[in-house]
């Protein structure tokens, strides 16, 4: 009997999306609106004919216009995503989660005349059950709206400034690191969270913080030319940040430094002058007292001894990330294959990962008249540090069937996002997790899920 975590009415709303999805058959994409790749994005909107076509509310009889026009630019949209395991996990379940996200971005040009300035605020409302916690028993949720306290939360409060003709970029104020550093933009619609902003495997190691989780900050990014940039930065690492009772927090209480160094490579395409490649190479270090995975403070085997693991002064890590255009539709750029791979290590002595791998592909406008819906898929495996995994181990023999030993867990995930208006989308999906939780007790998992999202 599947558990009804969502509540009653999940079914019935499931029902009137597909509903939608299979409606939006009837009007191009192209004439509706973007989805979330910028080009496409710009493209529809364009095409729609007007700068808040792409959102339900409109231009509000003029006003937003006039707000924006006067350095003002107000949203807000609202997402849900549901999950449903009819095969493996723990047991079989249906999950609902969703978020509602306001912001404003003010130009201090416009509306002061500081040149190139401008202030950042955003708050988001989580709610909603995680079907990974409740019945998978995965260690990545299969629902990257679940997380970060499901609560109220500060996100953004920040200044940005642009110099040097804009080749100089800089941030200074309360943000989530994950918005800038380790990003893959094409990776990040998926329903799994595994990979989306900083991947999740690099922030369990690093301690960096995603998307509605800000932390206090300064970042640079330099173009040295128009095809390559650095970029870096010094964020306070708060290891409390994520907790349900600090939504609203802002103190400056930390444990130590985040630094991150980055590098992105992206030459366009000389046809079109779209982009064709990203590479991003990066690494960080995290200056907070960190414990060894195995040793205890004697150097010993934490596992068979019981004592408290040896602290580490920091910890480290780095990753690669590239994404290429193999394909584009000559009688319609925006229609084409792209594809991403995303690679990492943790540091040996402090990381739960030590090496994380994930590849995949989008093909942008499937289907003629449906330009702004895409198809995608992505497969990734996190490995679980070996020493991690002997200190399992060693912690078995003392302690038999208390503690898990854990190798890696696999993700497939296969995506539809249908643009069915400017406004709102639906992304149906199917995911596939192998070794749920990483020891190969749980049976491997299929999961459907339906992802929604409307800007208004």
């Amino acid at each position: 009997m599947v558990d009804k975590l969502s509540g009653s009415g999940l079914v019935a709303v499931s029902a009137v999306m597909l509903h939608l999805l299979l409606a939006a058959w009837a009007t191009p994409a192209s004439a509706q609106g973007a989805s979330e790749d910028p080009a496409a994005r710009m493209l529809a909107t364009e095409q729609a004919g007007g700068a808040f076509s792409e959102t339900l509310t409109g231009a509000w009889g003029g006003a937003r216009s006039d707000l924006r026009d006067g350095g003002v630019d107000l949203y807000a949209n609202f997402q849900t995503e549901s999950a449903w395991n009819p095969v493996g996990g723990k047991r079989e379940a249906i999950a609902y989660t969703q978020q509602l996200e306001f912001g404003a971005n003010l130009d201090l040009e416009k509306m002061a005349g500081f040149s190139g300035t401008a202030f950042h605020a955003r708050m988001s409302h989580r709610a909603g059950r995680s079907l990974a916690a409740d019945a998978l028993g995965s260690m990545f949720p299969v629902q990257q709206l679940y997380g970060a306290g499901q609560t109220l939360r500060l996100s953004e409060l920040n200044l940005t400034q642009s110099l040097l003709d804009d080749r100089l970029w800089l941030r200074v104020g309360w943000a989530p690191l994950g918005n800038d550093f380790a990003t893959t933009p094409i990776a990040c619609p998926f329903q799994n969270n595994m990979v989306c902003g900083h991947a999740s495997a690099l922030t369990q190691n690093s301690g960096a913080r995603n998307s509605p989780v800000g932390q206090w900050g300064a970042q640079a990014r330099f173009m040295i030319s128009p095809i390559l940039s650095v970029a870096t930065g010094i964020f306070r690492f708060n290891p409390d940040a994520g907790n349900r009772d600090d939504g609203l927090d802002l103190g400056f209480k930390g444990t130590g430094a985040f630094v991150p160094v980055e590098m992105v490579w992206s030459p366009r395409d000389a046809a079109t002058g779209l982009p064709s490649t990203a590479l991003k190479i990066g690494a960080y270090y995290n200056s907070a007292k960190t414990p060894d995975v195995y040793f205890d403070g004697n150097h010993g085997s934490a596992g068979l001894t019981g004592q408290p693991f040896h602290q580490h002064d920091g910890r480290w890590g780095a990753y690669a990330q590239i994404t290429q255009r193999i394909f584009r539709e000559q009688a319609n750029p925006a229609r084409g294959m792209t594809l991403f791979g995303l690679g990492g290590i943790g540091d040996a002595a402090t990381a739960r990962f030590r090496h994380m791998i994930a590849v995949g592909g989008r093909y942008m406008g499937p289907f003629s008249g449906r330009e702004a819906d895409y198809v995608s898929l992505i497969v990734g495996r996190w490995e679980i540090n070996p020493r991690l995994s002997r200190y399992q181990r060693d912690r078995d023999l003392v302690m038999p069937g208390a503690i898990d030993v854990q190798t890696s867990e696999t993700l497939v995930e296969m995506d539809y996002h249908a643009q069915v208006t400017p406004w709102l989308f639906l992304r149906p999906n199917l995911q596939y997790v192998i070794r749920p939780g990483g020891a190969g007790k749980i049976p491997d998992a299929l999961v459907a899920g339906l992802s929604t999202r409307i800007d208004f």
